[in-house]
Parts: C-alpha cells; sequence; structure tokens
C-alpha cells in the first residue's frame, strides 16, 4: 500500500466545474457574485448568452454587478466602461484608443437545467458532466438541495471510495469489492452492487418499492462534480452532486436530483412533479444524513489504513488535477 499524499498536495481550488447560481436569478439583471474567493459578476446579454467574468471592472475595480447590460456587454456603473462576452472593453467613454489592459478575465459558462455552471480556468478542459450514455434535454431537474459539510471537498467526493462507510453508515452491504475505472480524462468511477439494509424511511420504503438491491455507479468529475446513477429492480435514481469549496476548510454541497422527462402534457403536469418531489426527499434525506452522522471528518494521511486502499488512490489522483492558475495548492 503506497503513501497516501500530505495534505498540502492537493489545490485549493481545482479547474473543474463548479455551480454558480440559478439561471433565474441572472433575468432580473447582473448578478455580483462570490465563488472560489473571486468576485465574479453573472450576466445575460441581449442574444441571450450567459456570461461570467471578473466582477472588478479592470479601471479602478468598481462592482460589475451593480451595472448593466447594454447589447451584448456589461456597462461599468462607475465610468461607462463596457466589455463584451469576451472580457475585451468594447467602449470607453471619452476616450479615443480602448487602454491595452482595460480586459476582464472569463470563465466559460454552461445553462443548464435552469442552473448556471462555470468553469474554474481560462478554458474548459471538459465538457459540463452529465449522466454516461444520455442527453441533458431528454431529463428534467427537481429543485436543487443545498448543505454544508464540514470537511474539505476532496473528503467529500472521497465517500465514493470508501468501502467501510458504505455499511457503516448507509446500511449498504457490498456483494464484492468496488470496481474503480477512470472512464474519460479528468474522470474516476467507482462502482459497485450492494444489498439495502437499515431501518431508515428511506431505505423501508426503497426495499419495498425499488428493490432490496441496487447498483450504484459514482463518477468524480475534476473533484468537485460528482454524477450518481442507483439501479434498482424497479426504479433508477439518477442526481448530481456540485461541490465548491467555502470559508473554513469547508464544503457547500448542492445535490440536483434528474428525472426522464415526459412528453405526454396531461401526463407531464400531473407525474413529472410528484417524481421530481419524490426523488429529491429520498436523495437529500440519504445524503444529509450521512453528513450529520459524520460530522467533521478530517485528513489524515498517517492514519489511513489498508482497507482505505481506493481511497488512497482517489486521493493521489486527485492531486494530479490542474489547479486554478490564480489560487495554486495548499490544501484547506
Amino acid at each position: 500500500m503506497r503513501r497516501a499524499p500530505d495534505e498540502s498536495a492537493f489545490p485549493e481550488y481545482p479547474e473543474s466545474w463548479y455551480l454558480l447560481c440559478s439561471a433565474g436569478d441572472i433575468d432580473r439583471g447582473p448578478l455580483s457574485l462570490q465563488a472560489l474567493g473571486k468576485d465574479l459578476v453573472a450576466f445575460r446579454t441581449e442574444g441571450g448568452e450567459i456570461v461570467v467574468m471578473d466582477g472588478r471592472c479592470s479601471h479602478m475595480g468598481a462592482d460589475l454587478g451593480r451595472g448593466r447590460v447594454r447589447g451584448d456587454c456589461i456597462e461599468c456603473p462607475f465610468h461607462g466602461w463596457q466589455y463584451g462576452p469576451d472580457g475585451s472593453c468594447a467602449h470607453v467613454p471619452g476616450a479615443a484608443e480602448v487602454p491595452e489592459a482595460a480586459k476582464q478575465a472569463v470563465y466559460p459558462a454552461v445553462e443548464r437545467h435552469g442552473l448556471v455552471f462555470f468553469f474554474n480556468g481560462e478554458k474548459a478542459l471538459f465538457p459540463l458532466p452529465f449522466i454516461f450514455d444520455a442527453a441533458p434535454e431528454d431529463y428534467v431537474a427537481a429543485k436543487p438541495v443545498t448543505f454544508i459539510a464540514d470537511c474539505t471537498w476532496y473528503m467529500v467526493a472521497a465517500h465514493g471510495y470508501d468501502t467501510q462507510h458504505f455499511e457503516t453508515v448507509h446500511s449498504r452491504r457490498l456483494h464484492a469489492p468496488l470496481v474503480v475505472d477512470c472512464p474519460a480524462p479528468f474522470a474516476r468511477r467507482s462502482t459497485y452492487t450492494a444489498d439495502v439494509l437499515g431501518n431508515a424511511y428511506y431505505d423501508r420504503l426503497l426495499r419495498r418499492f425499488a428493490g432490496k438491491t441496487v447498483r450504484i455507479s459514482i463518477t468524480t468529475w475534476g473533484g468537485t462534480i460528482v454524477v450518481i446513477t442507483g439501479e434498482f429492480a424497479n426504479a433508477t435514481s439518477r442526481f448530481m452532486i456540485c461541490l465548491q469549496p467555502i470559508e473554513d476548510g469547508k464544503t457547500e454541497c448542492t445535490v440536483v436530483p434528474f428525472a426522464p422527462g415526459i412528453r405526454n402534457p396531461a401526463a407531464r403536469w400531473l407525474i413529472q412533479p410528484l417524481s421530481l418531489w419524490v426523488r429529491r426527499l429520498f436523495t437529500g434525506g440519504y445524503l444529509i444524513a450521512e453528513t450529520e452522522a459524520l460530522g467533521s471528518p478530517r485528513y489524515n494521511p498517517r492514519s489511513l489504513i489498508e482497507a482505505d486502499r481506493e481511497m488512497i488512490e482517489y486521493f493521489h489522483w486527485v492531486t494530479n488535477l490542474p489547479a486554478s492558475a490564480d489560487a495554486g495548492t495548499g490544501g484547506a
């Protein structure tokens, strides 16, 4: 068994995708946000494109979120400088030429299922993840469930490789060891089949209506987006967990449950909301119960044992992920 990496080896903010806000929040005008130690602004151009850029004007640092959208540009509320979707300055009032330094950092952004995601880097290293072999437009999303985990982002995602806690915390008894692979660049996946044990309300209901056995696939993308599929005999659960490092070594976790879209208008009106409500209730309850049971786990490379082998390999994989150029590494 090789030694686990030192805490200093983990990127503080991996170069990956992050959930930023609801798309509806931007429809009312530019929105100032703080994420990953950055001041950001998100806005929708008159052409409908969503843009995420550095929220402080390159001129004198004014808050661009207090400005307004003019065509495809955002206008600074202080001196009226205008920046296009690529971050370049398109107009400086009273100036014959645009200063060379008048440029904003821009982050790749995607709008999906009513949510806005951004990539923490100049260019996206991989597409915004979704369920393998599925098209996002064929699914609808439930209202996200957000909670705070009192541990670092890499400790949250490590749960997918922690075979001991599957039974002690989740009451899932594995049939065989984990199968771990890397199905795509910047992705690591664990797969297992387990019996559903436990007496929590969601476990009892799952056994009765979904099945007593589940096949789980957990794919971690870039360390911050976790896509999970649970296949029961009579149902399939699909959801995504979006991780964002916040202050004091904690992690904001946002869970987005998915359900197949229903084409029939009447059935869509009657059944779809109920389906999403049930998925949100079960998924949120399951994950929040885990977070409360774990308390405040801390990373200690010297305490890991042979039974933690898959976690150790995951930790090494994480330390090799690209780090944000303006954050580097440094643990949490």
